[in-house]
């Protein structure tokens, strides 16, 4: 009786192990995300309080704003990997249109600032690489 009990204990544990596996690899992209969103709405609050041209407080609006839309897709649980990767796309396209700008205005502050949007973002799309060669290996695997 007791040995049934523990081979029970043991089939409960790896079962709960393998449900924390699935759904830490999912929160890591979930917790990206939302770093990525605070960075980029902290850079909007940053341009909406200092003295930077109106077009970079724009940009910066509409990058919080794809940010968060981009956040929503991925704790979204009906939301289906194309739906995340085009919420990424969209993400990526605002992220390197304002990244490009920072850069070419040169403008040392707006850089600083921009800095941990940037470390957020490689973050994402790390998770994202990640994903994406998770889902190949298992699609030559079958």
């Amino acid at each position: 009786m007791s040995t049934l009990r523990n081979n029970l204990w043991i089939a409960a544990t790896v079962g709960l192990m393998a449900v924390g596996g699935c759904a830490t690899t999912g929160g890591s992209l979930n917790s990206s995300a939302k770093s990525l969103e605070r960075s980029a709405y902290a850079l909007q609050e940053e341009a909406n309080d200092s003295d930077v041209r109106s077009d970079f407080r724009r940009d910066a609006r509409e990058l919080a704003e794809e940010t968060r839309d981009f956040r929503r897709v991925v704790e979204d649980r009906d939301s289906s990997r194309e739906d995340v990767h085009d919420a990424f796309e969209d993400v990526s396209k605002r992220y390197h249109a304002m990244r490009d700008e920072v850069e070419r205005d040169r403008d040392h502050e707006a850089n600083a600032e921009f800095r941990d949007v940037t470390e957020a973002y490689l973050d994402v799309e790390r998770e994202m690489r990640s994903r994406d060669s998770r889902r190949d290996r298992v699609a030559r695997d079958d």
